[in-house]
């Protein structure tokens, strides 16, 4: 079933019987259900694409509602810089020149609503040092259930040598920022492009 069915998919009289029983265990969303509704609770902005050419208006759209031209978007993965059309930047820049960062992830943390970078993303930079912006494009196929999970995952994949300056991109919330206790936080504005095929 694609990600999409799930999300908007009618329930049957079985399944609202089911629901209803207090003797059965409550029925659980699905892992991608439960990311997206934690990080658009907490003010992400989640955009889901059935394939490349929507995730390509989509990140037009994107550039459109903040006023951004290619030129504003610091990405220094030469993959991820062709897959958008944007000159890779790997040698030398001024990240005060850039209002927005595109990465991609290594996997989205579903009891969390946060994604999993390293330095595959980040390099040697700190999230406090990057723009206050990111646009993070990632596909159905890095979901993990929790940081364990994705930590596990993330330790298979690179399993010849495993990633430093690993950390999880939260979404940047007002509330949380007039909070002390957060003060300080490297939190970010966040859109997520989410890639089906």
């Amino acid at each position: 079933m694609s990600f999409w069915n799930k999300l908007f998919r009618a329930k049957t009289k079985t399944e609202n019987f089911c629901e209803k029983s207090k003797f059965l265990p409550e029925k659980k969303d699905a892992v991608e259900i439960t990311f997206a509704k934690k990080f658009t609770k907490k003010g992400g902005k989640f955009i889901y694409s059935e394939n490349s050419s929507s995730t390509d208006q989509f990140f037009n759209d994107i550039l459109k509602e903040n006023n951004w031209q290619r030129n504003d978007v610091l990405c220094i993965d030469e993959n991820l810089a062709d897959r958008f059309q944007l000159d890779s930047k790997k040698n030398q820049f001024e990240l005060k020149d850039f209002p927005v960062f595109l990465i991609d992830s290594e996997f989205l943390i579903g009891d969390q609503g946060t994604i999993l970078i390293c330095n595959h993303q980040l390099k040697d930079f700190k999230l406090e040092q990057l723009p206050p912006y990111f646009i993070v494009f990632s596909s159905l196929k890095q979901f993990a259930s929790d940081v364990s999970d994705g930590m596990s995952k993330l330790k298979e994949k690179h399993s010849a040598k495993v990633p430093n300056n690993i950390t999880t991109l939260n979404v940047k919330n007002i509330v949380d920022e007039n909070n002390f206790l957060t003060s300080g936080s490297s939190a970010k504005n966040l859109y997520l492009l989410l890639q089906e095929t």
